[in-house]
Order: structure tokens, then C-alpha cells, then sequence
């Protein structure tokens, strides 16, 4: 019971994180809303109520800790305001845009109180609230509730969560399945329990990159520091060392097999960016002979990629990288030639504060819309702008865009704190460590550079899709921040 107890709130959190990468990768609304809202308020309670305790502490003096914690953090404040912000609009309906066929105009309904956040349709914008609340409160309860060890057990079950899920899409080609969980519902393409490419290809791909940078670490191929000092502790196993690299291919193939564009190109940099961080380190731990193998390692790792592009991979992947080339990935970012990101910011326009709610973007698009954009009105798809700032402001004007970032950035400067301490105060003296430069980066467990790498292709991705909408993604996303903390040593002044 004691260790039930003690890490109830793991089990938990690890449980919301598979219920959103299971349930159809957190797309369905109608099958979330039996879950995800308990799961998200047990979290928070067990959060408060059974947080894990130190080897030094009581319970309830665990309870005090984290609520002060919780208290002093912006982050809880910005998801408080975010929350009620979302919460708003569902006494504030507009209704639906209507058209008048004799006067041949569009007619936007105002909302009761102008002043306030309004949305279309309630049923439509509470799919809202089963986005952004649950992953704050899972950051919030990972980032207070957990201890170090725990954040990293949290952390690496993510990394082996996408594993699985690569391997049962696999497992799903191989069986000729038609649907996901061989259901009846048809796709275009689906991967895993992911029913459009690019969720796929954006949650596969940072799980990659996550699930990488772990494997670095746990290899001791990029930290340098008192935690890979020869001779200091007891060598780990070839087995210890390298069996994050099983999660990290599974992840890989996963993005590439969700024949998502911007996931193959997106892994493809994840896979050269941590590449070259790694080469570089060991670049200048090896002598002359170290430096000839590590060459012939990565021209025989090229090769066989090539040949494999070339030679052996499908004719529908061989199709999608034939069409990335430069200007279609400018044309995608800029939005040049989408109609889509020209009616976002006409109906951020003239709905600059609040918005049009909660999914109100495609029933306000229509009423932007040109006689020639209609005729080439996108169908399948086309409720999104395929740009998530583009269409968060939209639907949230510029102040639920401002408490979106505000959430995001009160992660990030939590961590970047964190990495300065530990930069700053970690000595060199007296240690047998061969300096690599640059050392403010080095100094960092690989998988705190991995964290950032991962995120940033989110975000590129998100300038060019819509990632963010995914729950799935978010949540990993979110707590990538939150659980790398673990990582990261505690270094006392002297």
C-alpha cells in the first residue's frame, strides 16, 4: 500500500498520457469525453493529496512543499487564466454566421456582451477544454508532484509509449488493416491510432528526437561531468548503454511511416542536428585513430540510408520525398498560395481580442471567402487553417494567443533556469574530463538538447500544419519540459 501511495500520481499521469496517444491519438472527442476530464481533476487532486514525498519528509510536510511550490509558480497562474478564459465564451453564444440570398451578404450574429469571449457553437468549443487544461495540469502535477527519479520514469515511459505505438502500426500494415484497431471507419492513410498523416508524423517525429537524446545520454557519447567520470562509478552494461536505441529506431520509422512530408524532412534535420551534437563532442575526445574509425562509421551510416532511399524503401515514401524540394516548403510555411492562412488573418482582423471561439474558424470562413476561393474550396481538411498560430488567434484572439504562449513560455524559462545553475556551478577542477567547446552546451545532458530540438520541429511544424491540435502531441510536448528537469543534477554552491 505504501508504494501504491507513493506513486499513485505516476501512474496516473502516465495513464492520462496513454489514454490521449490510444484513443485515436486524442482526435475524437466523443470517446475522450468519458476520460480524459476525470482522469485530468484525479490527477490534480492526487497532486495535492498524495504528491510523492522525499526520504526526509512526511507526507504532509510533502502536501506543504508542493503547495507552496504550486503557488510561486507563473505557470499556474497563467493556467488558471487560460482555463477561465476558455470557459467564458459557453455564456457568451453568437450563433451560427447566416447568409442572405436576396441581399447576397453574410451576416456575423454579435455576440450578448461584445466585451466578453463569445464562440459559434458550446459543444464544438469544449473540445477546447479537453486540449489545453489536462496537459497544464499534468505539467503542473509532474513538475510539483514528482520527484527527480520519477520525472525521469515519466520521461522514458513516453519514449517506449511511442515505441509501442510505432510497433502496433506496423503490426496494423503487415495485417492489411483497413482502419484503425482494424475498425470501419475509413482514411486516406492512417499510422498507428493516428487517422491523419501529419499528427503522426509530428508526434512520431518528437518522440525520436526525445527518445535520442536519451539514448545519447544513457550511452555517454555527449555529457561531460562528474556523472560519465572513468573510473568513478561502476561501468553499465553494452545492454544498459544502448537499449534506449530500440525505442529511438522504432520512433524513427514511425515518423517516416506516417508518409507525413514534413515529418520525413523534420526527422531527417532532428536525425543531422543531434548528429552532428554528438560528433562534435566526441570529435575532440578521440585521437587520430578514434577520429579515422568514427569517419568510416558515419559514411557506412549514409550509405546504407541511401541505399535503403534508393533502393529498398516503398514507392509511396519514394513519392512523398519526391515532392519536398525548397520552394514547397516555403510556399507551405509562408502560406503563399493557401487561401486558408489569408481568411485566418482577415478574421483575426476584425475579431483582433477575443476571437471567434473554439473551432469557430470554419464557420466564419465561409463568409470571407471570395466566388473564386469557393470554387477551389478545400474539403477534406479544410476546418483548419494548416497554421496553428494563424489559427489559435483566429479563435482566440490575441489574448488567449498571449496565455497560450505565456503557458509555454513559463516551461521554458523554468528549464533555461535550471540549465544556467547547473552550467554555472559545475566545477571542472580536479576532474579527469577532456573540456569540449562549446561548454555551456556540452555541460547539458544530451537529453536536455534533445528536449529542445524535438520541440523546436514541433514548432516548425506547427507553422506549416496544425501539431498543436493534436492532444497527443501536446501533451508529450508539454511534459518534455517538465520531466527532462530530472535530468539535470542539483549542483550545490561551495
Amino acid at each position: 500500500m505504501n508504494y501504491f501511495i507513493r506513486n499513485v500520481l505516476f501512474f496516473h499521469l502516465l495513464a492520462l498520457v496513454l489514454a490521449f496517444s490510444w484513443i485515436h491519438g486524442g482526435t475524437r472527442p466523443d470517446l475522450l469525453l468519458p476520460v480524459i476530464p476525470w482522469m485530468s481533476f484525479l490527477v490534480l487532486e492526487l497532486m495535492l493529496v498524495f504528491p510523492q514525498a522525499k526520504s526526509d519528509e512526511t507526507l504532509s510536510e510533502a502536501r506543504a512543499r508542493v503547495f507552496a511550490a504550486l503557488v510561486r509558480d507563473p505557470l499556474f497562474y497563467f493556467a488558471l487564466l487560460l482555463v477561465i478564459y476558455l470557459c467564458l465564451p459557453f455564456s457568451n453564444v453568437s450563433g451560427q454566421p447566416e447568409y442572405n440570398a436576396v441581399l447576397k451578404i453574410w451576416r456575423n450574429p454579435p455576440p450578448p456582451n461584445k466585451l466578453l469571449p463569445f464562440c459559434v457553437d458550446t459543444k464544438e468549443h469544449a473540445v477546447i477544454l479537453l486540449w489545453f487544461p489536462p496537459a497544464l495540469i499534468a505539467a503542473l502535477a509532474a513538475k510539483h508532484g514528482l520527484l527527480k527519479k520519477n520525472k525521469r520514469l515519466l520521461f522514458e515511459s513516453i519514449c517506449w509509449n511511442g515505441a509501442v505505438l510505432a510497433a502496433f502500426g506496423f503490426w496494423q500494415l503487415l495485417t492489411g488493416a483497413q482502419s484503425i484497431f482494424w475498425g470501419e471507419q475509413k482514411f486516406s492513410h492512417f499510422f498507428a491510432t493516428f487517422g491523419y498523416p501529419n499528427f503522426a508524423g509530428a508526434y512520431f517525429t518528437l518522440l525520436f528526437a526525445l527518445s535520442a537524446g536519451l539514448w545519447i545520454s544513457k550511452a555517454g557519447l555527449g555529457m561531460i561531468g562528474p556523472v560519465r567520470v572513468q573510473g568513478t562509478f561502476d561501468e553499465p552494461s553494452m545492454w544498459q548503454r544502448h537499449y534506449m536505441l530500440v525505442a529511438t529506431l522504432l520512433n524513427f520509422a514511425g515518423a517516416i511511416a506516417s508518409l507525413s512530408r514534413a515529418a520525413i524532412l523534420l526527422s531527417g534535420i532532428v536525425m543531422l542536428t543531434l548528429g552532428m551534437y554528438t560528433i562534435l563532442g566526441l570529435w575532440q575526445t578521440f585521437n587520430f585513430t578514434g577520429r579515422i574509425k568514427m569517419s568510416v562509421s558515419v559514411i557506412i551510416v549514409l550509405g546504407l540510408a541511401g541505399i535503403f532511399l534508393g533502393i529498398l524503401a516503398p514507392k509511396s515514401l519514394k513519392a512523398e520525398i519526391a515532392t519536398i524540394n525548397p520552394d514547397a516548403v516555403v510556399m507551405r510555411v509562408s502560406g503563399r498560395g493557401y487561401y486558408h492562412n489569408e481568411m485566418a488573418k482577415e478574421i483575426y482582423r476584425d475579431h483582433r481580442w477575443f476571437g471567434v471561439g473554439g473551432w469557430g474558424y470554419p464557420h466564419y470562413l465561409l463568409s470571407y471567402l471570395t466566388p473564386e476561393q469557393k470554387k477551389r474550396m478545400q474539403i477534406t481538411g479544410g476546418a483548419n487553417v494548416h497554421n496553428d498560430t494563424l489559427q489559435f488567434l483566429a479563435e482566440h484572439g490575441a489574448i488567449g494567443f498571449t496565455l497560450i504562449v505565456s503557458c509555454a513560455l513559463a516551461l521554458l524559462v523554468s528549464l533555461v533556469l535550471q540549465m544556467y545553475k547547473m552550467c554555472r556551478r559545475l566545477p571542472f577542477d580536479g576532474m579527469n574530463v577532456k573540456i569540449i567547446r562549446p561548454v555551456c552546451l556540452y555541460k547539458l545532458p544530451p537529453v536536455v538538447v534533445a528536449v529542445f530540438v524535438g520541440a523546436g520541429a514541433t514548432v516548425c511544424h506547427s507553422l506549416g500544419d496544425l501539431p498543436f491540435r493534436c492532444p497527443a502531441v501536446l501533451i508529450v510536448w508539454v511534459l518534455a519540459f517538465v520531466c527532462v528537469t530530472g535530468y539535470i543534477p542539483v549542483v550545490r554552491r561551495k
